[in-house]
């Protein structure tokens, strides 16, 4: 497999990717557009609504009652910022959504031809899990690339990170943002840096927060750097670059 790699190009290109041109798309509580390390650097800030017993995306005021997808918003722009992130709420101020919104959610980012789909959620309804494989399949294949934590407690199966069409993310203690390991003998098969990460809090004080859900977006920034310099990768090809990029050993 390595033969067609060259490792030191790959880095190369990691390093120098910005994320320019690449549309990332965040399902999760919302971003807060107002917050000073935010403000005026979300490209769009979408709703899912329900309206005539259908859900469907609206534009809106970017809000997040929550905070958590303020923090995985403000980790991709500090690691791509120039990607152009769209926030698509599919979680009130509850923290807490249905598989539908996950659902409706996931099928707007792909019908938008989004390039990166942010999901730190999942479902671990297996009745649900038909519909999300098939708009993952569809992902796949249309080149969208989604990206999902998997659940913090490994024994317990979340979809859609379980999806052989999705990269799945678990948290561990890694100091260099950009590095990534991959686990080929794993489902969740991608390790990022999720333990004590350090977001700007709403007080302007710094929060620190441990989980997949912080991991994930980390991987998120990566496949947008790669993809600002690399732009006609595909999902299959994003994995096999994830896979070159551990470090030996």
């Amino acid at each position: 497999m390595s033969a067609w790699i060259d490792k030191e190009a790959l880095i190369a290109d990691l390093e120098a990717g910005t994320g320019a041109g690449v549309r990332v798309a965040i399902l999760d509580t919302g971003v807060d557009e107002s917050h000073p390390d935010l403000a005026g650097k979300l490209a769009a800030s979408y709703d899912l609504v329900r309206a005539g017993g259908k859900f469907a995306c609206k534009p809106a005021k970017g809000t997040d009652e929550v905070g958590h997808g303020t923090a995985c918003a403000w980790i991709i722009k500090q690691m791509a910022p120039e990607a152009e992130v769209h926030s698509v709420k599919i979680i009130g101020g509850h923290a807490g959504g249905s598989n539908a919104e996950l659902i409706e959610g996931m099928r707007w980012a792909i019908e938008q031809r989004m390039d990166v789909v942010n999901i730190s959620a999942g479902t671990l309804d297996r009745k649900a899990r038909e519909t999300i494989s098939d708009l993952a399949d569809q992902a796949f294949y249309n080149g969208v690339t989604i990206v999902a934590a998997a659940n913090n407690n490994p024994r317990l199966k979340a979809y859609p990170a379980m999806l052989s069409s999705v990269i799945a993310v678990e948290a561990q203690a890694i100091e260099d943002k950009l590095t990534v390991r991959y686990r080929l003998e794993r489902a969740t098969e991608v390790e990022a840096d999720g333990i004590y990460v350090e977001v700007p809090g709403t007080d302007g004080r710094p929060k620190y927060f441990t989980g997949t859900s912080f991991a994930c977006p980390r991987v998120s920034a990566i496949a947008a750097r790669l993809l600002s310099v690399r732009p006609n990768l595909q999902p299959f090809e994003m994995r096999t670059l994830l896979y070159h990029l551990t470090p030996a050993g």
